[in-house]
């Protein structure tokens, strides 16, 4: 009984997402799981949820899908999110506070995406515009 115990924990935690029926299916789903051959059972949370759409059963574990979804979508550390922090206050440092907020997250995304933006060929951003902007004469 230790399963549904944790899955009760779960279900009261995001009792929005999660309705009482999430323990029954969380029973029913380890059993699906045990039915499975060895070397086709999932072996981590994203393979679980790849087995649910491949075989087509959200609509026979709808909650077991939704619990693994947000499981997926939790961040394993906060190192991503700290070095945006950091990159936006060494930007903002820099141009003293005068620029406005959609300008500064433009540049902070820039910033913190700089391996993406290294490889950018300018020249052609350059033409392109060019050619939008040039005044023609007749």
């Amino acid at each position: 009984m230790p399963f549904r115990h944790q899955s009760a924990v779960l279900q009261k935690y995001y009792f929005k997402d999660l309705p009482v029926s999430f323990s029954n299916e969380y029973i029913h789903f380890q059993s699906y799981l045990l039915t499975l051959p060895k070397d086709n059972a999932p072996k981590t949370i994203l393979g679980m949820l790849q087995k649910i759409i491949e075989s087509d059963l959200q609509d026979v574990f709808p909650y077991i899908s939704i619990a693994l979804r947000m499981f997926l979508c939790c961040p394993a550390s906060n190192c991503s999110a700290e070095r945006s922090f950091s990159a936006l206050k060494r930007i903002k440092t820099y141009l003293r506070s005068s620029t406005k907020d959609d300008p500064l997250n433009d540049l902070a995304i820039l910033n913190i995406e700089s391996e993406l933006t290294v490889n950018i060929n300018y020249d052609d951003i350059i033409n392109k515009f060019i050619k939008l902007k040039a005044r023609r004469k007749m």
